[in-house]
């Protein structure tokens, strides 16, 4: 790869200094983010109340001051939310709803303060008064949707605090609802609490006190943008289980923790109070969890059946990734593996996918059924017990789904705890791999 200096010599033209070809980026809107700057919050607090008193002069009657501090916090976590990404990258932007129905459907995730009414009427005044525009329609296809995406005008970026802040200055505080349940359409939906959602919620909510007792950092400073894959969207540790398809059986991995949007060459350099981490994973989980469930015994390498992938890295990627989703996809398919080349491979995307299909005759009916997400509901269980072993004695642990980050010190012992786990309920040993601190 050419250095920048031998790009500037054969072509004249600076590398930064060129357009950004990602595409119009966008972060999450989060209903729960805080912001930590005394000067920066004073001087957002007359442009909310200039705010206020333009909406209540559309009213007969004026609204009492619980309304109106309602509205006020729609107003300022909007805002929050759009001058944070204009700290990052001028470029993001922010996915905010306008969709009345998905609101509703979303009142159980949110603060109380943001009834669907304030929220939308809040986002059009800011638009009004010309401090926010739309910088992308959102729209609803078939199997995809987008939801619009805002980002602060010109005009406002000159009236708020934004040259003075920093991503570092905003955090996201505790959210109410960590039991999040999905429809087909992966949209947040409603449902009636159980036994078993009041015992999972009370579990989790066990953890984040946990985690919120600690500090997680990383012995070199993170870029947000080079560094995390693109969900990122913002620092936060504490943890939700997000269920799929309207059903409990489906999904229930723990999400949240900004160290799960790290990418893989980051997570080494992560600290617990402190001390360095390592990481260990269970070497093809979901494999594994197949094997052992048809009474087999389990590979060192699960996927080491797909003919060619032993000393090819990059193939036995794709062998991971394309196994998996065929896992998860419905007699559709899927079109994995991506940026598959075919040159290198000597073969074409399609049929290195029909050599993976066809490398596990010993496990049939597997693909094209979605079992998938019934696995992650098993892998999901197991990663809680894991964390909470650990919680009885206050020891944190970080999971990244089916591979879990902890203080170095407790190494063995948690190779220990996830090897006893998964032979607690399959009645065999995994393969756990390790990766220590850079």
């Amino acid at each position: 790869m050419k250095t920048r200096n031998e790009i500037v010599a054969d072509f004249g033209v600076d590398p930064d200094s060129l357009p950004d070809q990602r595409g119009l980026r966008s972060w999450a809107f989060e209903p729960y983010l805080e912001l930590h700057h005394q000067t920066a919050c004073a001087a957002l607090s007359p442009l909310l109340n200039d705010l206020r008193d333009h909406w209540m002069q559309g009213h007969q009657r004026k609204p009492n001051p619980e309304k109106q501090d309602n509205f006020v916090s729609c107003l300022r976590v909007i805002l929050l939310n759009l001058i944070r990404v204009r700290t990052v990258d001028a470029g993001l932007t922010v996915g905010i709803s306008s969709s009345k129905g998905a609101l509703q459907t979303e009142v159980r995730y949110r603060p109380g303060f943001m009834s669907v009414h304030y929220h939308l009427n809040a986002l059009k005044l800011l638009q009004q008064r010309g401090l926010v525009w739309m910088a992308k329609a959102g729209h609803q296809q078939e199997d995809f949707s987008e939801t619009s995406r805002y980002a602060l005008t010109e005009a406002a970026c000159d009236l708020l605090p934004v040259s003075d802040l920093a991503a570092q200055d905003f955090s996201i505080g505790r959210r109410d609802e960590v039991i999040r349940l999905k429809d087909t359409n992966r949209r947040l939906t409603r449902y009636p609490d159980t036994p078993e959602t009041r015992t999972m919620r009370a579990n989790l909510l066990r953890l984040n006190d946990l985690l919120e007792g600690i500090d997680i950092s990383t012995t070199r400073p993170a870029n947000l943008l080079s560094d995390f894959d693109d969900e990122y969207s913002g620092e936060t540790r504490g943890l939700c289980r997000v269920f799929n398809n309207g059903s409990f059986d489906q999904g229930g991995r723990f999400y949240g923790g900004w160290w799960q949007y790290a990418k893989k060459h980051l997570r080494p350099f992560i600290t617990i109070d402190g001390q360095p981490t390592i990481e260990a994973d269970f070497k093809g989980l979901h494999p594994a969890i197949l094997f052992a469930k048809n009474d087999l015994p389990i590979p060192p390498d699960p996927y080491a059946f797909v003919p060619g992938i032993t000393k090819n890295h990059a193939l036995r990627r794709h062998a991971k990734t394309t196994f998996l989703a065929l896992l998860n996809a419905g007699k559709g398919g899927t079109t994995e593996p991506r940026d598959f080349d075919s040159d290198t491979h000597g073969m074409t995307a399609g049929e290195f996918r029909q050599i993976v299909e066809s490398a596990f005759p010993m496990l049939p009916g597997i693909f094209g059924t979605g079992i998938g997400l019934q696995l992650q509901r098993e892998d999901s269980d197991l990663a809680e017990q894991i964390m909470l072993h650990f919680a009885d004695k206050g020891v944190p642990v970080l999971p990244v789904h089916d591979s879990f980050i902890i203080t170095a010190q407790h190494k063995d012992e948690l190779v220990k705890v996830m090897k006893a786990v998964f032979y607690d309920t399959y009645n065999q040993i995994p393969t756990i791999t390790l990766t220590s601190p850079t």
